[in-house]
């Protein structure tokens, strides 16, 4: 496996408890809506929730992940369990997700800066948030 560097955790929540917020973002392409939790320590957290016609692996849709970047995702795909295969959501991200002794765990390999991702203007007409304003 090549080197891999945190990006974020990811959590599964129930639906009502990010539906009505405002910073929820909502992806048709998987019905799922994902909300950035800011903390004290700064650390990337995104909330998720799924809708009933989510056709993602039950354990992305129950198990809580950790994402890493890596310099060359498809190397670090290589003889792997791909839960969640290779796509790329917007420009200059990719990402994928394999299962580690029964962990989901989010690979990512990207070109852009973290304000760029974690900000709100990446996600314009993308497949991911395709209605994202």
């Amino acid at each position: 496996m090549p080197s891999m560097k945190f990006h974020h955790i990811g959590r599964p929540v129930p639906l009502a408890q990010i539906k009505d917020n405002p910073d929820t973002k909502y992806s048709p392409l998987w019905d799922m809506y994902s909300l950035d939790v800011a903390n004290d320590l700064t650390l990337p957290i995104e909330l998720h929730a799924f809708g009933p016609k989510c056709e993602l692996d039950k354990r992305i849709q129950t198990t809580p992940h950790v994402a890493f970047t890596v310099d060359d995702i498809r190397a670090a795909l290589q003889n792997q369990d791909i839960i969640m295969p290779l796509y790329k959501p917007f420009a200059g991200y990719e990402c994928a997700m394999i299962l580690v002794s029964g962990q989901p765990i989010e690979l990512i390999q990207t070109t852009l800066s973290e304000k760029e991702i974690w900000g709100d203007g990446i996600f314009r007409d993308s497949i991911l948030y395709p209605d994202h304003k």
